[in-house]
């Protein structure tokens, strides 16, 4: 097996269509084809990725899908969203390059500054801590031979993958876990990572389970659909529960 590549374009770079993260999303989505994508990163799913999608425009899963089965160079990216988006107005690519230079939430950059080892309470910005991190877990990499463990800056994209496998698994329509960790900014009224089935019907809550810790419920993960539920679904929600408590204490999401 081929090692993993840490994708250290940031989320400021852009291409001649001058859209800030498109081409850190072709790298991610394609790496993750060629099973080169380390764990922690999503690749097209939530976060900057879908935000990128949404405000360009394009069909988030049509633009996974084209650059995993093609593999095509960025440019050839870059002309599959000329062709596919719908919001390529030079307003609309301004407002989404500014959405993407924003600040983490304190105790999350925090702990990423802890990571890098920078000690400047003034660095928030989410751009320039993920470029950082990047930095740092490829100087790991390539000096000790082995990627650092998971990180609070990996949480949400490991945590998709996560509710993705879950997904396709039970072909429910979404799934979503919400945390009980403020002080990371993360509030259980809303959910901390999510995947969704596009152009399903949400339908009702079928089933949730919960993560405890110290005898409290720190998350849980809901599944929802139409469909009717069955033991190999419960079987398959047991196993994502299972793999989100460990990212839980991997990432230290409990300990501050």
């Amino acid at each position: 097996m081929e090692p993993p590549v840490v994708p250290i374009v940031s989320s400021t770079a852009v291409g001649p269509l001058g859209i800030c993260h498109l081409p850190r999303m072709w790298l991610k989505v394609l790496l993750h084809a060629k099973g080169r994508l380390p764990p922690g990163y999503r690749h097209g799913t939530g976060g900057f990725d879908e935000a990128t999608a949404i405000a360009i425009g394009f069909d988030r899963d049509a633009f996974i899908e084209f650059v995993s089965s093609r593999h095509p160079t960025y440019l050839e990216t870059e002309a599959w969203v000329r062709k596919n988006a719908k919001n390529l107005s030079e307003e609309s690519i301004r407002k989404h390059n500014e959405h993407v230079h924003r600040n983490k939430p304190p105790l999350m950059a925090k702990a990423q500054r802890a990571f890098v080892g920078l000690d400047d309470e003034s660095i928030l910005d989410a751009t320039l801590l993920n470029d950082l991190d990047d930095w740092h877990t490829l100087h790991a990499q390539v000096t000790t031979g082995a990627l650092p463990p998971l990180q609070i800056s990996s949480f949400n994209g490991e945590m998709t993958e996560v509710l993705k496998v879950l997904l396709d698994s039970t072909n429910a329509s979404r799934a979503a876990i919400h945390v009980n960790a403020p002080s990371f900014g993360l509030e259980p009224s809303k959910p901390a990572a999510e995947a969704k089935r596009f152009g399903a019907a949400e339908g009702e809550e079928l089933a949730q389970s919960e993560i405890v810790r110290g005898g409290s419920k720190i998350a849980w993960i809901s599944v929802y659909s139409t469909r009717e539920w069955s033991d190999a679904d419960s079987q398959a929600l047991d196993r994502a529960v299972t793999r989100a408590g460990e990212i839980i204490d991997e990432v230290r999401l409990t300990h501050v």
